[in-house]
């Protein structure tokens, strides 16, 4: 036993630190007792015993970060909170949250084989936000929420968030390699990649303790990997190429992307480097290839965007191309003769009319498209039959009447084209032409009176049309004339 330099307590002997009790040698390295003068030995006050000094301790360990701080610090619930909060935007834009539409999905960065491979690449990353409805995000964001937390301890926050990026790509170039004119949404296929990159990661892993301790996970992804597969296969309407594509790519960053800890950091960054620009050299491989087999799907797009536009040469053109790739698509057979109608090439128009009825025999408006053509050409019983069998099959449909009532009309069948145009005005009570058709063909059958309230109607949907007052003052004068009885 010796006694403490400072204070005079008995304290046990300890090599340098034994002339210090354990109050004086903290009170020593605290902070607000250590001084310049003490550290160094200045001369002590009179009467005062010499303190010995102590070598530096460790740094005092930092409390742990609370649960906040590792949300935030977690790019898995960073990504989890991106998800939700597109979902939450899609869904007070679109009204409702069990299933989005087509046009909504596509409008918030869809994966889509026409647009992304026509130039918008930026879809490949953004449809890995977007999802299509409640229970698609809820499932997708449950599966991320499980692999993410495993993934960022074996890859580190910074090779996780590129790990999953990457994969997320992968998979959406997979789609539309795969399904021509795919249209996709969805965060599956970057999963799909955390649970391919976790396989080698756990299987390769340098770390023996960890890979010995994590084994059980192994065969858990390997069966969420082999079901969910299945799962796609077997469930129309779910995009398994984004499941593949992401897997491939997430099994190959797995292997090349350093797992664990590692003394060697600069190796590892270089080996990061080097599977990065090999896959992003793949990555264009594969986007050429998508663009060649969405090359249709990308020509029908243009086309459609310049009918729009009121561009028909345009319109026409792309249309051709690409019929001519795809000549069994009847909607594109279709909008290539509805085209063709809109510029009055009228005898071009009959081919791919022609070609949309024998392709879909039972789809009303090609018949209806079809008849407009032979009209026009005076083909009028070849016209008569297209028009009896569109309105047949879409009953509903007041230009089918319409034409069906013009065309019996030029075959002189007066009250079978009143008939069919009194249909039409019924089913399109605020149709302007429909309206005024049928009250021109009143007038010509000398029925002023049952021509007048059509008359009326076309005159209140277009007042400023002199022809229509016209034909309304006709109209009143004459059935004011008739003598009643």
């Amino acid at each position: 036993m010796s006694q403490c330099a400072r204070c005079g307590r008995e304290v046990v002997g300890n090599g340098q630190s034994a002339s210090l009790c354990p109050q004086c040698a903290a009170q020593l390295l605290s902070p607000s007792t250590v001084t310049s003068t003490s550290s160094y030995g200045a001369a002590p006050e009179f009467g005062a015993t010499p303190a010995t000094i102590l070598p530096p301790g460790p740094a005092p360990t930092p409390p742990p970060p609370s649960r906040a701080q590792r949300l935030l610090r977690s790019p898995s619930a960073i990504i989890i909170a991106i998800n939700i909060l597109v979902f939450a935007a899609m869904a007070l834009q679109g009204r409702h949250i069990v299933n989005f539409d087509a046009a909504l999905v596509e409008r918030w960065g869809a994966n889509s084989g026409a647009l992304t491979s026509g130039g918008q690449w930026w879809r490949l990353l953004a449809s890995t936000f977007v999802h299509g409805g409640i229970i698609h995000i809820a499932c997708n964001m449950w599966c991320l929420f499980n692999l993410g937390w495993l993934a960022e301890l074996l890859f580190g926050r910074a090779r996780f968030t590129l790990l999953y990026l990457l994969c997320g790509i992968g998979g959406s170039l997979a789609s539309i390699g795969w399904r021509e004119g795919a249209l996709s949404v969805g965060a599956s296929g970057a999963i799909f990649g955390l649970a391919g990159a976790l396989l080698p990661a756990l299987a390769l892993s340098r770390n023996a303790r960890l890979r010995q301790a994590l084994r059980p996970q192994l065969s858990s992804i390997g069966l969420f990997v082999v079901y969910n597969l299945a799962f796609g296969a077997a469930i129309p309407g779910i995009d398994n190429a984004a499941h593949v594509g992401g897997l491939c790519t997430g099994l190959f960053l797995g292997t090349c992307f350093p797992s664990g800890y590692s003394q060697v950091a600069r190796h590892d960054r270089l080996r990061v480097v080097i599977s990065t620009l090999v896959l992003c050299v793949l990555f264009v491989f594969a986007a050429q290839y998508a663009v060649q087999r969405n090359r249709a799907w990308v020509e029908m797009d243009r086309a459609e965007d310049a009918r729009e536009r009121g561009d028909l040469t345009s319109a026409i053109a792309h249309a051709r191309k690409a019929v001519a790739l795809h000549p069994e698509l009847v909607q594109w057979q279709f909008l290539l003769g509805t085209a063709l109608l809109d510029a009055h090439q009228f005898q071009e128009a009959l081919v791919p009319l022609t070609s949309t009825t024998r392709l879909s025999p039972n789809w009303g408006p090609g018949w209806v498209n079809l008849c407009v053509a032979q009209r026009e050409l005076k083909q009028l019983p070849a016209a008569l039959g297209s028009c009896t069998t569109g309105t047949r099959l879409a009953a509903s449909d007041p230009e089918s009447w319409f034409n069906l009532g013009r065309v019996r009309y030029e075959l002189d069948d007066l009250p079978g084209a009143i008939e069919a145009m009194q249909r039409a005005a019924q089913l399109a009570p605020n149709g302007f032409d429909e309206n005024l058709q049928a009250g021109l063909l009143f007038i010509t059958a000398r029925q002023p009176q049952k021509a007048l309230p059509y008359l009326q109607k076309a005159h209140d949907l277009h007042p400023s049309d002199a022809d229509v007052t016209r034909w309304l003052n006709l109209a009143q004068r004459t059935a004011t004339s008739i003598p009643t009885r």
